[in-house]
């Protein structure tokens, strides 16, 4: 451990404990409570945490990330999409493109960059299926209809990410060709690890039990996991795509190969977000300079990002009402999709790391995604306790389940 790592590790801990309660009481999302304790003990609060880029505090930080990008690519209902069929899934995805359309557009307009035109459009699954979890929609038509409009946009919003990645580190066309042309060559990678796992899973159902089992001694399901996450990683760096996409890619695999994994998600998540991922936004908390006033000199950028997130939803959101659903039911949905502080938070790290995101920029960005996960999620619980209860008959009986 590295000279001047003990104090900030152990309010780091604190913090990761703390924070879940605290965040009930305050009805807030945990991600948020973590980031505002990261603001309070870092250089824009009291100060006492010392230096946020010591080099094993750092390391702790990107192995929650890693961590965190892993698990999002493990909870995607591989299942959900195969059993609704590809046409159930052309309206998601067309109210996804149609989000990253405008949102890249009008960021591009007003000189806020391709970056945050990225982290405008993006979807994240977690805050809204928290939220549907809470207003009992979990099992309903209507309920799964929201999680499957997340689980699209995220896939997309990852999908994005790369292509951004790659041409913010090219120079010209070829360059470009190229980078992508490597993204191909680590897809064809993952296919090939795919079509393996698969066969041998179908050949070798009993060798592959302990991977979800709940008891197994050796853990054989976390190791295949890391050595999944970390292979992608790694292939990630060789392929010269940015490495912490390979954890998502490794998840993703996972979650596709194996269906039943819900024991194996249950004790990643339990490590990821008992410790690691908690560090994560801790450390995002740390690194932001956020003072009274930088919070008034950039208060009505930050609200037009706010205002934004919630308008590049809610235009192609319009789409769900050919689903058969109820005005309340689509804003409150929009809503939901407008609020993914995870991967803005994500998106804007990368966007540092690549030198094309400067840290105010980055600070704006995050505390807009800050203020959208307070309001809209609050907006839609209200909305969607309201919601006509003969909504979902419809859903159902129209077959979008």
């Amino acid at each position: 451990m590295t000279e001047g790592a003990a104090l900030p590790l152990i309010l780091m801990t604190t913090g990761a404990i703390a924070m879940p309660a605290a965040a009930r009481k305050l009805a807030i999302p945990v991600a948020v409570a973590e980031i505002v304790f990261g603001v309070a003990i870092g250089q824009s609060g009291f100060d006492i945490a010392g230096d946020p880029n010591n080099p094993f505090i750092k390391f702790l930080a990107e192995l929650g990330f890693t961590f965190f990008l892993f698990l999002a690519g493990l909870e995607i209902d591989f299942r959900g999409f195969e059993r609704k069929g590809v046409r159930s899934l052309l309206l998601p995805f067309l109210l996804s493109v149609g989000a990253f359309g405008l949102s890249i557009g009008a960021a591009q307009l007003l000189g806020w960059g391709l970056w945050v035109g990225l982290a405008i459009g993006a979807t994240a699954v977690p805050l809204l299926r928290a939220v549907g979890r809470e207003a009992g929609l979990n099992g309903t038509p209507l309920g799964n209809t929201m999680i499957t409009f997340a689980a699209m946009g995220e896939l997309l919003t990852i999908v994005a990410l790369s292509l951004v990645e790659i041409s913010e580190h090219s120079h010209g066309l070829g360059e470009t060709a190229f980078g992508v042309g490597r993204m191909l060559l680590l897809s064809v990678a993952v296919v090939m690890v795919v079509g393996v796992l698969r066969t041998l899973l179908w050949w070798f159902p009993d060798s592959f039990a302990p991977l979800v089992a709940h008891d197994d001694a050796s853990e054989i399901g976390l190791r295949v996991g890391y050595f999944l996450m970390f292979l992608f990683v790694g292939l990630s760096i060789a392929a010269g795509v940015e490495p912490f996409l390979g954890a998502f890619v490794a998840g993703a695999i996972l979650s596709y190969v194996v269906r039943e994994a819900e024991a194996l998600e249950h004790k990643v998540a339990s490590m990821a977000y008992g410790f690691f991922v908690p560090v994560f936004f801790i450390h995002v908390g740390l690194r932001l300079e956020i003072t009274p006033q930088f919070m008034w000199d950039n208060l009505g950028s930050m609200l037009a990002i706010v205002a934004m997130m919630a308008a590049v939803k809610l235009a192609p959101g319009s789409l769900l009402f050919i689903r058969g659903m109820k005005l309340r039911s689509v804003t409150a949905t929009s809503l939901l999709l407008a609020a993914p502080l995870t991967l803005v938070i994500a998106i804007m790290d990368l966007g540092e790391r690549a030198g094309a995101v400067s840290a105010a920029l980055s600070a704006e960005v995050i505390t807009a995604g800050i203020l959208a996960s307070l309001l809209f999620p609050s907006l839609a619980r209200k909305l969607l306790r309201q919601r006509p209860g003969p909504e979902n008959a419809a859903v159902h009986e129209g077959g979008h389940t």
